[in-house]
């Protein structure tokens, strides 16, 4: 009997649980990554590492060199990893016109040789500009201690009486310097000049104008002593400045570095080496050389190279990295198994199905890729600010030196002045601020199952207000299973299941393997029409068929009188109720029950403490939903909704609250695209995933939760950083206008300022929930 055996309900297995997660995951890889093109009509998604930007006036300098290129029709400059991602365009094109504004990228293949890349690029900047700071800080404090110490003579010592020697002797000291000065410095002025040609400026021209200044004015008052009224030099303030300035900037490449080791560590799961079996003998090749269909042989500690499915064999995997569960899967032949996951025990062969960029690491690596190279609504004014903060601080600096003047200054201590405020603004953090705490944010977000699509959505979720949470799949487990039957009809459970194959849904699920239980055939239907949150319709030798809700039912006019009593009973008992009806005469209805998530209740009380409103929005009928909102204190229920529903419910929602989407299914994408935030848990379909903004790769909905506290650090951090960076140059520019600073002391400062916007930044790797 139908119904005796659907009593019999099964409770899924720890097993089956963490197959169907990383089995509907690895949908994510079904639509590999864009390989960079070498075509101008493409719109294909292009990596470039750029090298030479100092600041925030820089990145907004390289992105309008880039847009102006044919054909480019988007352009994003991440400043903390220093990449260009671009859309459309000849990447030959590209690079020349980066090379024209005075920086030099390069094309990259993917984000692996982007992570390899930008960590030689890291180690380089750091081991180049050691040597540059090392030579200049060494003969910038050799020449103050000299002149401290009374080392070398004062021009009152030796300048009036022998103007001749004194003059040769700092001459000499003065090539010493300038040699220091251009090894420790030559970058700065080079970018300099390429600024001046392009009627543009960064950080570049501010160091080597503060640089060469206090140089040429040292060098004036040794060359001609007469036309000045005091003597003082300042040979060592130039050298320090640019000594303490490569300093900042080695230490910020080592936060950058440190500030990427979340996607490096993904990198890292992959194996370089893999064992594959050619003509019955195993062999071993680089692993990117891996293509499908090839049999990849595993064994105990291996890590999984490719995406797979077992063939041979039987492998007990770890795949904490997708499903944060610790303890090893058992997969046997027909399993499929993940790229990045590890063999705890046993050994066989897999055949590959997604290998490169098309498996669902790579997927993971390419998502997390971009949402740290995206831009939040903040970054925007933050980018108007640094277009025009270098001309406003030379301005100044001008003004400083003309305000001193017309109080008697000499011109000596004017233009100290000047060079001190040229020295001291820092552009640099500003433009560190938001990419230094979008990319360690993100990058810890991944670490506890969360994949952030774009930094504006993580921003979104920051003020969010109100959820609207699908209900099967996100609130429930969407273990779905067929707990009774109206009639107890093979047949019409063999035609159900028939129709059903054409639905990606866990009531779908539930009537085919309900139907295999029973070794029922399933009738193959080859044509169906879906009519969105309701149900399907099918011709099958030349009738008409039905399935799907109660609603779907009373809009057909299909007389359900019959199967009342079966129908109360099993709402009373929330189960979700699927009808199928033939040449408009019910046949049959199936009752089927989820179970919600173990965490669900607890999740829901920490939002609704945290001051958010959960609303169901579920195209199950009012009855099972509110029996499940019930259970889970959810006050508010829509139901019976279909896409379109969700989606006007959700607008409407808008006008007076920040919204948010959580669900798992195909019929939550429209609602997606309208939410302010859109979140797809982790055992959804691909089409939700790929339009969400946000991925919980588990399905437990603590995780969102968890989600919405790092959202917040992130842009707490955020602001904090901006607050420095902002804090610093409107305290520290009026003090070094008004001469309390030594352009070597504001250099220092300026170094300090990027330090602290790095160092906080980095504060977010040790975030606790």
């Amino acid at each position: 009997m139908l119904s005796k055996v659907a009593n019999q309900r099964v409770e899924p297995t720890q097993q089956s649980q963490a197959q169907q997660h990383v089995e509907s995951l690895a949908s994510l890889s079904d639509q590999p990554i864009q390989k960079s093109v070498q075509h101008s009509d493409s719109t294909d998604e292009q990596l470039f590492l750029i090298e030479g930007m100092s600041c925030a006036a820089c990145v907004a300098k390289v992105e309008k060199a880039i847009k102006q290129v044919d054909q480019v029709a988007s352009a994003r400059v991440n400043l903390a990893d220093n990449t260009a991602t671009v859309i459309g365009g000849n990447p030959q094109q590209i690079c020349a016109a980066v090379s024209q504004a005075g920086y030099h990228a390069d094309l990259l293949e993917d984000e692996i040789t982007r992570a390899t890349r930008i960590e030689q690029q890291f180690q380089q900047q750091i081991k180049h500009k050691s040597r540059q700071a090392s030579v200049a800080l060494l003969v910038g404090f050799a020449l103050m201690f000299a002149m401290w110490f009374d080392w070398l003579p004062s021009y009152t010592q030796l300048g009036i009486k022998q103007p001749a020697t004194y003059q040769l002797i700092y001459s000499i000291i003065s090539l010493i310097v300038a040699g220091a000065i251009y090894y420790s410095g030559k970058h700065f002025f080079v970018r300099a000049w390429i600024n001046l040609r392009h009627r543009t400026t960064s950080m570049d021209t501010l160091v080597a104008l503060g640089a060469l200044t206090s140089f040429l004015l040292s060098l004036c008052i040794i060359l001609f002593p007469h036309a000045f009224s005091q003597h003082h030099l300042y040979l060592d303030a130039g050298l320090m400045v640019i000594g303490f300035v490569n300093i900042g900037k080695i230490l910020e490449s080592r936060g950058k570095k440190s500030a990427s080791k979340a996607l490096s560590a993904l990198m890292d799961l992959l194996p370089n080496q893999t064992t594959v079996i050619e003509n019955g003998n195993p062999i071993t090749i680089p692993t990117k050389q891996v293509k499908p269909n090839m049999l990849v042989q595993l064994q105990t500690g291996d890590k999984i190279p490719v995406d797979g499915t077992v063939k041979l064999g039987e492998l007990w995997v770890n795949e904490a990295m997708l499903t944060g569960e610790s303890q090893p899967i058992k997969k046997i032949v027909g399993d499929s198994v993940t790229a990045g996951t590890l063999v705890n025990n046993g050994g066989g062969q897999i055949i590959a199905t997604q290998t490169g960029r098309s498996t669902t690491l790579a997927q993971m690596i390419h998502t997390i890729d971009q949402a740290q190279t995206s831009k939040p609504q903040l970054a925007t004014l933050v980018d108007k600010i640094a277009a025009i903060f270098v001309p406003v601080v030379i301005g100044l600096a001008v003004i400083t030196c003309i305000v001193w003047l017309s109080f008697g200054a000499t011109f000596s201590d004017a233009l100290l002045a000047a060079t001190s405020v040229l020295v001291i603004s820092c552009p640099c953090a500003l433009g560190l601020a938001i990419p230094m705490s979008i990319i360690v944010g993100t990058g810890q977000a991944a670490k506890l199952g969360i994949l952030v699509k774009e930094a504006n959505g993580l921003q979104q979720l920051t003020k969010v207000q109100r959820i609207f949470f699908d209900k099967t799949g996100t609130l429930t487990t969407g273990k779905t299973s067929v707990t009774a039957v109206w009639k107890d009809d093979l047949s019409s459970l063999s035609i159900a299941a028939g129709i059903e194959q054409q639905m990606v849904h866990p009531l779908a699920d539930a009537i085919i393997q309900f139907a295999k239980q029973h070794k029922v055939s399933i009738i193959p239907v080859q044509a169906t029409n879906s009519i969105a949150g309701k149900g399907l319709e099918a011709t099958i030798n030349n009738e008409k068929w039905l399935l799907g809700s109660l609603r779907f039912m009373q809009e057909q006019q299909i007389d359900i009188a019959a199967s009342q009593a079966f129908i109360q009973q099993h709402l009373q008992n929330a189960a979700s109720l699927v009808f199928l009806a033939k040449q408009q005469q019910l046949v049959n209805v199936f009752a089927i029950s989820d179970q919600i998530k173990p965490d669900a209740l607890s999740a829901l009380q920490q939002l609704q403490a945290m001051g958010i409103q959960c609303v169901m929005l579920t195209g199950d009928n009012s009855q099972t939903a509110n029996a499940f909102a019930q259970q889970l204190g959810i006050d508010k229920v829509i139901a019976q909704a279909t896409p379109q529903d969700k989606a006007e419910n959700i607008a409407q929602s808008q006008q007076h609250q920040v919204t948010a989407m959580v669900g798992d299914g195909v019929n939550d994408a429209q609602a997606f695209v309208t939410a302010d935030v859109s979140i797809a848990m982790g055992s959804g379909a691909k089409v939700s995933m790929e339009t969400a903004d946000l991925t919980l790769l588990n399905t437990q909905l603590t995780t969102l939760v968890n989600a919405i506290h790092i959202a917040r650090a992130i842009f707490n951090n955020i602001k904090l950083s901006l607050f420095f960076a902002f804090i610093y140059n409107v305290i520290l520019i009026p003090v070094a206008a008004l001469g309390l600073l030594n352009p070597m002391w504001a250099a220092l400062a300026m170094a300090c300022s990027s330090v602290t916007v790095v160092v906080n930044a980095n504060r977010l790797r040790k975030i606790k929930l």
